[in-house]
């Protein structure tokens, strides 16, 4: 194999050179790739592409190769705008199904996130000419369609041969492969429709999996059928892209319990047309939430949602009732299911007075795996059937409770819908137990892209859980040679905690997928915990909004020099006492040719909402003598004031970034040495 992506399919005329982007993904197309098969990709997005030599995937067992020659100086005053590459995708014949995330790296930059379906069965392009219902293209189940929804009132038909009794599954990956597209406004609400060989409507579905669809039907005769996939709205767009899994074999959209401990091998009840099958999980031995397959009679099903827990585990049994809850001991993690319409579980448990109680809901969540149909609801009941307290949407928009025990005696949980719907799909598990401390982490943003001797900063964000009320480090794993990172440890009175990134003066071109690890030591006399850092990649809202949306990989890319080469300051140590001022003297070194505008910040903000602030309590930013706006300059300064009211701090890293704005929404973000911040006593 040549070396890995070198260039694009095509390039428009030259543009000037102005501020430099990371590429943005807008669509892979195909979008579904086959296990041990090679297929050639088409990568559509903005900015600009030129300059791609790697690709980072998700996982292991997929690589790629680039088709395609393309000239690689970028630092000039015209440069080739390249929108589209094209790949060569080999997928290894034992590779993890589901959808993966990757990235592209480029001399500019290192791209925001794609992603592809990795299927089993064969992958059938959609060609031209499918609109009409007597022109659709002939499928042979099983098969995944992959296509594009890419017009106003596009209708694509696809039709098979069914026989008597058979029981066919289409499940449609087209709006969750949009959720992490870094700026798409506009995204597709897709429907399924079955129809029979004469054109009537025998089924339909337009949401299971939030907003993709999934219908499962058994075929009343022998004869042709046709699916149609639609937009609901009737609308349409290019970057629509989706795969279309059309299938006579088992399927399962859930499973019961969809919880287990690590390394055990599990009955379940499979949930779909596999539901006739003998099926067990083996559990992996990672925990968190996850898809397996299951084991249906030797035969491997399609990918499911399940989560592995450490917690002692309980089954549902059916039936119970306020009056007769099925009992449960604390700690326990429930794994139940919602049935019918206007069922409600019951489980009644022992508690003493002053025991702080965990409770959570782990059932539906947009953006993660967890995609029950239930819109669960907690609530917890005294012996006399009075409600003490209740939730629907506290954590992640699920429920959850954190309830103090009045007094010893029983009490009973009740899990109902909020909207007193039931059904197959409505599974869910709850956690019970003890509150005990802890802590989360997430880092934003999701990448940086340093020239030479440049820098960036990532802001790790702390949430501590259950009393803990201690400090967090946070280290940077895998970094490669040319780049160094600070390690920064969030005091207990900070919720930010900010990691300065710099690339060696000698570095080149290079991407790498690395990983942010939090340690803390929760209990005295207890080994340190070790949380893995989740990554956040900015997604932006009509209006030019910032938002965060949870993705898997966190990049850090060595471009061409960057627009500003370096951030340096007039001191790199502060110390103040509360009430006293300090003033920041920063200078920016510019690329020779880039003269555009620059702004100076020590925080991540965006339209005046602040997304990252590493400074200490009671420090803030004078905004009447501070110079942020440099305009085309490359002087500024900014000023720091501690609170009279101010506590002692010891030396808490910040440093002061460089703004260049890509458009109304995009900024990229240079960084200062860290700077280390002391407040004294008065």
């Amino acid at each position: 194999m040549r070396p890995l992506l070198c260039l694009a399919a095509f390039a428009c005329a030259p543009a000037l050179f102005a501020q430099t982007s990371f590429p943005m993904i807008t669509y892979a197309y195909p979008v579904a790739v086959q296990r041990g098969q090679t297929t050639e990709v088409l990568v559509d997005g903005t900015q600009n592409f030129l300059g791609v030599y790697k690709a980072l995937f998700e996982g292991s067992g997929l690589k790629a190769e680039l088709l395609g020659e393309a000239p690689q100086n970028v630092a000039t005053s015209n440069v080739p705008v390249v929108k589209q590459v094209k790949l060569k995708i080999t997928v290894d014949a034992d590779a993890k199904l589901g959808v993966r995330e990757f990235r592209l790296a480029t001399a500019l930059g290192v791209s925001s996130i794609g992603q592809l379906v990795v299927v089993d069965a064969p992958v059938i392009v959609e060609k031209d000419g499918n609109d009409l219902l007597q022109k659709a293209p002939a499928i042979k189940l099983p098969c995944v369609v992959a296509g594009k929804l890419e017009v106003v009132e596009d209708l694509d038909h696809y039709k098979f041969e069914g026989k008597e009794g058979e029981h066919v599954t289409f499940e449609l990956h087209c709006a969750r492969l949009q959720d992490k597209i870094h700026d798409l406004q506009k995204h597709a609400k897709p429907m399924l429709v079955l129809l029979d060989g004469e054109g009537r409507e025998l089924a339909a579905n337009d949401h299971f999996y939030f907003a993709d669809p999934m219908l499962s039907f058994v075929l009343p005769k022998a004869g042709p059928y046709v699916i149609q996939v639609r937009e609901s709205t009737y609308d349409g767009d290019p970057r629509w892209v989706y795969a279309l899994s059309a299938t006579n074999k088992p399927y399962a959209s859930h499973v019961l319990p969809f919880a287990g401990n690590p390394g055990k091998t599990l009955d379940v009840t499979a949930i779909g047309s596999a539901g006739k099958s003998k099926a067990k999980v083996v559990v992996p031995a990672k925990l968190g939430v996850q898809e397996v397959q299951v084991d249906l009679g030797g035969e491997l099903s399609n990918p499911v949602t399940f989560l592995v827990s450490d917690l002692p585990q309980t089954l549902e049994i059916p039936g119970s009732s306020e009056e007769k809850p099925q009992s449960v001991t604390l700690p326990t993690g429930i794994n139940g299911r919602i049935a019918l319409k206007r069922e409600m579980d019951y489980y009644r448990f022992a508690a003493k007075k002053g025991q702080s109680l965990r409770l959570e809901l782990k059932a539906r969540r947009f953006g993660t795996l967890y995609n029950s149909s239930l819109h669960g609801v907690l609530e917890i009941l005294n012996a006399k059937g009075v409600q003490l307290a209740g939730n629907d949407t506290s954590h992640s928009q699920e429920a959850s409770l954190t309830y103090v025990v009045p007094a010893d005696g029983d009490y009973t949980l009740r899990v109902r819908d909020l909207n007193s719907k039931g059904g197959p799909s409505f599974v869910y598990y709850v956690e019970m137990e003890e509150t005990r401390p802890d802590f989360s982490l997430r880092v934003d943003p999701d990448k940086a892209m340093i020239g030479p001797g440049s820098s960036a900063a990532w802001y790790v964000h702390v949430l501590r859980t259950g009393g803990f009320a201690g400090p967090v480090a946070v280290e940077v794993k895998g970094l490669p040679n040319e780049i160094t990172a600070t390690s920064v440890t969030i005091s207990p009175t900070m919720t930010v905690g900010l990691i300065v990134l710099t690339a060696a003066q000698d570095a080149t071109l290079s991407a790498t997928q690395v990983e942010l690890v939090g340690t803390a030591v929760l209990k005295s006399g207890e080994a340190p915990a070790v949380r893995v850092v989740q990554s956040n990649q900015e997604i932006y809202s009509p209006g030019g909004g910032r938002a965060k949306f949870d993705v898997n990989t966190q990049v850090i890319a060595v471009t061409n020099p960057s627009d500003i080469q370096k951030v340096d300051v007039s001191t790199t140590e502060i110390t103040l006492k509360p009430g006293e001022e300090v003033k920041i003297d920063v200078t920016i070194l510019r690329r020779l040719d880039y003269d555009k505008g620059v702004s100076l910040d020590v925080m991540l903000a965006h339209l005046g909402t602040v997304f990252g602030n590493p400074l200490p309590p009671g420090v803030t930013v004078v905004p009447g003598k501070s110079k942020t706006l440099l305009g085309t300059g490359s002087k500024g300064y900014v000023t720091l004031k501690a609170a009279p009211t101010s506590e002692p701090v010891e030396r808490v890293p910040i440093s002061v970034v460089a703004n260049v704005s890509i458009n109304f929404v995009v900024k990229v973000a240079y960084s200062s040495p860290p700077i280390l911040i002391t407040i004294v006593k008065k």
